[in-house]
């Protein structure tokens, strides 16, 4: 695979974003909403850039989650749930940071929560298909 190095760094980083935002979740209170949000999109966003990346695409700066995902149309099948989880979670990315952006409330964080754990299990599985597909160009 590419620029393994690289895509093993933005898994990473999705990887401590992704078990942040559980742990938050499960450890703290008050649990703070926002932030776990934040590290939701965050999370999925590496991941993203990751599989993009990994296509030898070129990612632009953007945390734009819905646009990710269209990209990645061009290298591989998207379920059209997936843009529309994307687009769920992209206003987490900036909005989140500035007070009185957005509200949220629980049901918003655990719908954050599930629909990242969705997106991250897909999201892994394309990249293990991609170093699979490296290996057997290496043999």
């Amino acid at each position: 695979m590419k620029n393994e190095k690289l895509i093993k760094e933005w898994m990473d980083f999705a990887k401590m974003d992704y078990l942040t935002a559980k742990h938050l979740y499960g450890n703290m209170y008050p649990k703070p909403l926002e932030i776990i949000c934040y590290h939701c999109q965050q999370s999925i966003e590496k991941l993203l850039k990751g599989v993009l990346i990994s296509k030898g695409v070129t990612v632009k700066k953007t945390h734009d989650l819905g646009l990710l995902a269209e990209m990645l149309m061009d290298y591989t099948d998207v379920d059209e749930k997936y843009v529309g989880m994307c687009d769920d979670l992209t206003p987490y990315g900036v909005k989140i940071r500035y007070p009185q952006e957005l509200f949220i409330e629980e049901y918003h964080v655990k719908e954050a929560l599930k629909e990242t754990e969705e997106l991250y299990e897909w999201l892994i599985a394309l990249l293990k298909k991609e170093a699979a597909k490296g290996d057997e160009a290496a043999e």
